[in-house]
């Protein structure tokens, strides 16, 4: 393979697969007799991302426009598109699902993103990870009735409790940002209790910490801690009143 390594190999073998025929669907390159596209890794679809990525930045920096009808976006979420249908119920065809949908939503191919979205089954595991795009493209476009309006269908259709749960984490996201904290609270809760002992249970947790203490206007939480330099700790409650500047700093 003239040495480029094994997972680039394959990305672009995914790539061509799809755009080899010049039959389309809806403005989409597909092969004329679909093939099953190779099994593919997590690190696959990553390399996928990564070339994708590097094509769509040459395309705009050309001057390609974003919501172009020959954005290239369009050519790597169909080829993605097949790496899922290939093994929809692999991380790998969640993680390739989640890309091209990303893909499409930072393109301004709302429409496509939508028309992947809702192909979709309320029970296809990349629902834990296309809930954060879908909610991505809420944020940009300033509108978040779509985003409501299918997570709540797909919290109401799915019979897994991880889809369920990242559904909701979305809603109370929504909730959060326009400003009703009882009902982010009262969603957050219905996810935590939706997939107990998951990190969508736990991510929940925290966000319900973080709307009853950390909502702006609300007194700062105790914080206590003894500096290099001093034998006895200090407390937040001792600088009450004096401008205090917080940093928070970790290593791995």
């Amino acid at each position: 393979m003239n040495g480029q390594p094994l997972s680039r190999a394959l990305s672009g073998f995914l790539f061509a697969a799809v755009m080899a025929s010049g039959f389309t669907v809806d403005g989409m390159a597909v092969a004329q007799s679909v093939q099953p596209a190779p099994a593919s890794t997590v690190a696959d679809v990553r390399q996928m991302g990564a070339d994708a990525r590097k094509d769509i930045e040459a395309y705009t920096t050309a001057g390609g426009a974003a919501g172009g009808a020959d954005h290239r976006a369009i050519k790597w979420a169909a080829a993605m598109w097949q790496v899922h249908d290939a093994a929809p119920n692999s991380e790998a065809g969640a993680l390739a699902a989640l890309d091209a949908i990303r893909l499409l939503v930072r393109a301004e191919l709302w429409d496509r993103a939508h028309g992947r979205v809702e192909s979709l089954g309320a029970d296809d595991p990349a629902w834990v990870r296309v809930a954060s795009a879908v909610y991505e493209e809420a944020v940009a476009r300033k509108s978040f009735d779509y985003a409501v309006t299918t997570l709540t269908r797909i919290a109401a259709a799915t019979k897994t409790p991880t889809i369920k749960s990242a559904a909701l984490l979305v809603i109370g996201r929504v909730h959060r940002r326009q400003g009703d904290l009882p009902a982010a609270t009262r969603v957050f809760q219905e996810a935590r209790a939706a997939a107990p002992g998951t990190p969508q249970a736990e991510e929940a947790d925290g966000l319900v910490y973080e709307v009853a203490h950390l909502s702006v206007g609300l007194p700062a939480p105790a914080i206590s801690g003894k500096p290099r330099n001093a034998r006895r700790a200090i407390t937040l409650e001792s600088f009450r009143g004096k401008p205090v500047v917080l940093v928070f700093w970790a290593s791995t």
